[in-house]
């Protein structure tokens, strides 16, 4: 062979050598990796992960109710009117069935005044030495309605509310009844309120009735 034969065959060698590798390399063939996520995206998904939500669980035989929502107060009851007493007196009797299934009368507390007689000895203290003793009721939500409100001065008013209060059984031990209340009669039973930055109970006296 020639010596521009040769040449020619070593420069087609080189020409079908670059051709292949142009092939091989082209863009459709190239696999990009796929970027690793940041620490702060990491930490932005976990936060968005949502908080299980606790379940409420009423009480049973078995153990006390888990979970209760405390009732929030609604605007309404911060007003000092005749409405907001009605609506006072509303959220205060749910704060009694709030008491009554968790033993908590620390709201309770809050919206009454030390010179409540009933407010003590027939609401709070129960409550408090239920939590000591590790008691528990099934039953015994109170059912009420309101009846009539009557504000006599700027800083006063006396609601009427018609109530019954549901069986109940009261338990220490599972499965074991320590004791039991009938459901009661339907009674009426005046709140006497007071408004300081917010109504507060300052007595509750009950009205004889034929029902």
């Amino acid at each position: 062979m020639g010596k521009s034969n040769l040449a020619m065959a070593i420069l087609a060698v080189v020409l079908l050598a670059g051709c292949t590798m142009t092939s091989t390399d082209s863009p459709s063939s190239t696999q990009v990796a796929s970027p690793s996520p940041s620490p702060t995206a990491s930490k932005v998904a976990q936060s968005a992960t949502p908080t299980p939500t606790k379940v409420y669980r009423p009480a049973t035989e078995m153990g006390p109710a888990e979970n209760v929502p405390l009732p929030a107060i609604p605007q309404s009851a911060k007003a000092n009117t005749a409405d907001g007493a009605s609506a006072f007196a509303g959220y205060y009797f749910s704060l009694i069935n709030y008491a009554v299934e968790t033993n908590d009368a620390e709201p309770l507390k809050k919206y009454s005044l030390r010179k409540c007689e009933i407010c003590g000895t027939a609401l709070i203290d129960p409550a408090g030495r239920a939590q000591v003793t590790g008691k528990w009721q099934v039953g015994g939500k109170h059912e009420y309605k309101m009846i009539d409100t009557y504000k006599p001065s700027k800083d006063k008013a006396t609601v009427s509310v018609r109530f019954k209060v549901d069986a109940a059984k009261f338990y220490i031990t599972p499965k074991k009844v320590e004791s039991s209340n009938p459901e009661s009669r339907s009674q009426v039973a005046a709140l006497t309120l007071v408004y300081d930055s917010g109504w507060k109970v300052y007595a509750i006296n009950f009205e004889k009735t034929d029902q």
